[in-house]
């Protein structure tokens, strides 16, 4: 009888052991590198910006509350070893309760569906658990290996894990959101900008935070059309956004522009166009300015207004050639076609300038033999933009036309 009370006690260890440290292991990763974002933005809303939470810290501390949790469970229940991952039902309730979290519940403090849900499911679990204990003979299990005992349990732990990680309804979007406010109050704006920059799905709020990091950086001008534009200049600051849940809002923006922004302005135009008539701009209100007029594609605009910007003078050598990337691609979609495949900027018949980037020349030739050489209208446009969706060209001439992910379409 010792014997069989000694291997009963070491299996039900090793389960005990191995389901812990795969719930640990899963409560970690899925705080930290899935629902991170959403909690920091919970406790930013919930406390008004007075706390702060880590993603790191409460990737570790929750995960080990959880595993006390399930510790005193496993107590009271004493559920047999072929059912002990049945006591980490409780944690992963108030794991999934703690992570179903989005814009609504944030802005209105609410446990929506989980105010029926949750006592519905303590009271099953409560009924489970007497049952299996009612009806189970604890000695049937002496002669059973780990394997016997180990399969059903693991079998439960997934069912557990999947359960919890189907609750979540937040979109990547709103994730990408987050991840990129929390990263530019770190000052990581070149990691802010990268986040999620393989997706061609976005958001205005994405798009402005992504382009405000680029201008941390001063090398927005250089970097714009490498992310998907469908918001034209509103993807780059709105100032009519007051609210007051952004961790990172249009007033840091505006700051950094050189001024805050007066409740009496309205609009971004109304904002844009006493910056740039007051002393108060600076080199990063300059591109914002000229930026949004080649997202609103109001090239004569941007064209009338770059030499105030920049020192185009004759008397500067290559003046032209150190324009940021998209002006320069600016005004090559303005100038003459034909001599512009050869580099030559014809405007309005007078020459201009001589661009020595020969890529950029090549880049465009290309670029004009493949709009002209496919017939087909979604195939030009999606064809082109895999060779060429990063440039201001294909926005100019493709971005009001594209369907599906390429035009943002839900």
């Amino acid at each position: 009888m010792s014997y069989h009370y000694s291997y009963r006690n070491k299996t039900a260890g090793v389960i005990r052991y191995s389901c812990g440290i795969l719930f640990l292991a899963f409560s970690f990763c899925y705080l930290y590198f899935l629902q991170g974002e959403i909690l920091a933005q919970a406790q930013f809303v919930f406390s008004k910006g007075i706390t702060e939470y880590s993603v790191l810290v409460g990737a570790i501390i929750i995960p080990l509350v959880l595993q006390f949790v399930q510790w005193l469970v496993s107590l009271l229940s004493r559920l047999p070893a072929k059912f002990y991952a049945l006591t980490f039902i409780p944690s992963a309730l108030m794991l999934a309760m703690l992570t179903d979290v989005d814009e609504t519940t944030m802005h209105n403090f609410t446990l929506g569906a989980w105010t029926w849900i949750a006592p519905s499911i303590i009271f099953l679990y409560i009924i489970a658990v007497v049952i299996i204990n009612r009806f189970t003979d604890s000695d049937s299990y002496y002669n059973l290996d780990n394997k016997s005992v180990a399969y059903p349990n693991f079998i439960i732990l997934l069912a557990i894990i999947i359960a919890v990680g189907s609750v979540p309804t937040t979109t990547d979007i709103y994730h990408f959101e987050l991840k990129a406010e929390r990263l530019i109050l770190e000052n990581d704006y070149e990691g802010a900008a990268r986040v999620g920059k393989k997706s061609l799905r976005t958001s205005e709020r994405l798009t402005q935070l992504r382009m405000y990091a680029l201008s941390r950086q001063g090398i927005l001008p250089d970097c714009l059309f490498e992310y998907p534009q469908h918001y034209g200049s509103a993807g780059l600051l709105d100032v009519a956004d007051t609210l007051d849940n952004r961790r990172v809002s249009a007033k840091e923006i505006c700051l950094h522009l050189g001024a805050f922004c007066g409740t009496s302005i309205k609009s971004t135009d109304r904002y844009m166009e006493l910056m740039m008539s007051d002393t108060l701009w600076n080199k990063h209100t300059a591109d914002y300015y000229l930026c949004g007029m080649l997202l609103d594609k109001k090239l004569d605009q941007f064209y009338e207004n770059l030499p105030k910007y920049y020192n185009l003078s004759d008397t500067i050598i290559g003046a032209y050639d150190s324009l940021p990337r998209y002006y320069r691609e600016a005004l090559i979609q303005i100038a003459d076609k034909d001599k512009a495949l050869f580099g030559k900027i014809f405007i309005n018949g007078d020459s201009i300038t001589t661009l020595s980037d020969t890529v950029m020349v090549a880049k465009y030739k290309d670029y004009s033999e493949m709009k002209i050489g496919i017939v087909n209208k979604v195939e030009r446009i999606n064809k082109t933009h895999r060779q060429h969706g990063d440039t201001f060209w294909w926005y100019y001439d493709f971005s009001n036309d594209a369907i599906g992910e390429l035009a943002n379409d839900k």
